[in-house]
């Protein structure tokens, strides 16, 4: 059975590396680079079986670079193919646009660059770009949603849904909140999701109703992704406060219990204003910056994750609650008399070690921060088992 140091081993080399990665890292493998420069404030969709990323720019002490280029990954080939560039602000590109990705088009507008109200429409089959008309509104800097066909976009407390079949837009209920520049949106089941700031949302499209969720624990206020995975919803990376306070956590968000959990962080550069999409249940993920511009590009597979993060021996029938806590977790078992129990955090420090006696332990919080943390059960120096629970 693989034990939990070995696991740890694996994160802790993760950690330290930032390219050239073949091998998975903790549900995580580098693919290739994406075709071009790297930038930030890009886009990024998937159509069907195929990826898209593109648009964006990149500065730091030099002028602003706006790039149009328009590039499409196949997941089979691991392979970038340059398509038709992008034709909104008159041809001269865009960053920080809305995008979906629906049915067999692609779908972007607005940004940060010039005043152009109108959606944008591509075309994979024909490789080409048609203009549908204008918008509501500029969007720029707001990530938006796709739920059964139709496109969700949010400025201010105001939510329009586009309807390509009819290539028109309606304004929905205004919301109950006002949303974040470089927020987190995505859909799960038939309902939209949105992280603002800390808060977090559930817009239900039949009844055009929101619902606060759970909050957003983790470190970056804004500037992440978002991907989906077996129903679940996943925020990487961003900044907290200032734009140099980058981060590489990764949440995982559970509609079916409105809970968080955080995974191992990712283990590239820590960034800001990255781009992400999801094809036949693989997530991908790249680019962005933290004062350096990546062209880097990572496949993530969450059940590698729990592949690895859930090992067990049934024979012992362990035990642990209450999970999440806030103060204590009580750990039993029937089947072992002593045992070492280690407990890590999510990034791999070991924070505290406790001896059990008549197979009980009790682990009290003492000061430690809200999070995600892992424990491996030892006896005779072998590991018998591995799990996580949660201080909130």
């Amino acid at each position: 059975m693989k034990t939990l140091l070995s696991y740890l081993s694996i994160l802790f080399v993760g950690i330290l590396i930032s390219h050239d990665v073949s091998a998975s890292v903790s549900g995580w493998t580098q693919k290739a680079s994406f075709g071009a420069v790297g930038r930030h404030r890009a886009t990024g969709i998937s159509i069907g079986t195929k990826g898209y990323m593109g648009l964006g720019h990149y500065n730091g002490a030099g002028p602003n670079i706006v790039k149009k280029d328009w590039w499409e990954y196949d997941p089979a080939t691991n392979s970038w193919t340059q398509r038709a560039d992008y034709i909104g602000n008159n041809g001269n590109g865009n960053y920080a646009c809305i995008a979906f990705g629906m049915d067999e088009y692609g779908y972007v507008g607005g940004g940060q660059v010039g005043s152009d109200l109108n959606l944008y429409r591509y075309d994979p089959a024909n490789n080409e770009w048609t203009m549908m008309g204008p918008m509501p509104t500029q969007y720029l800097n707001r990530e938006g949603f796709v739920i059964n066909g139709k496109g969700y976009a949010m400025t201010g407390s105001t939510l329009s849904e586009y309807d390509p079949s009819t290539n028109s837009w309606s304004t929905k209920n205004p919301m109950p909140f006002s949303v974040w520049s470089w927020n987190a949106a995505f859909s799960v089941d038939g309902k939209g999701y949105v992280k603002s700031n800390t808060t977090m949302w559930e817009y239900k499209p039949l009844s055009d109703e929101w619902l606060s969720r759970a909050p957003f624990p983790g470190l970056a206020s804004a500037g992440g992704a978002s991907f989906v995975q077996n129903n679940k919803g996943y925020i990487i990376c961003g900044y907290n406060g200032s734009f140099s306070q980058v981060q590489r956590e990764l949440w995982e968000f559970d509609p079916a219990s409105n809970a968080w959990t955080q995974l191992p962080d990712f283990p590239g550069s820590s960034r800001r204003f990255c781009s992400a999409f999801s094809i036949n249940n693989r997530s991908y993920f790249g680019i962005g910056t933290n004062g350096t511009n990546f062209n880097d590009f990572w496949e993530f597979n969450a059940n590698l994750v729990y592949a690895d993060l859930n090992q067990l021996d049934e024979d012992i029938q362990f035990s642990f609650g209450p999970n999440p806590s806030s103060d204590y977790i009580h750990f039993s078992t029937e089947k072992l008399d002593q045992y070492t129990l280690e407990i890590y955090s999510i990034q791999g420090t070991r924070v505290h070690t406790l001896e059990a006696k008549n197979g009980q332990c009790h682990f009290s919080r003492n000061g430690l921060p809200a999070g995600t943390y892992l424990f491996k059960v030892i006896e005779d120096n072998q590991v018998r088992h591995t799990n996580r629970f949660i201080f909130n």
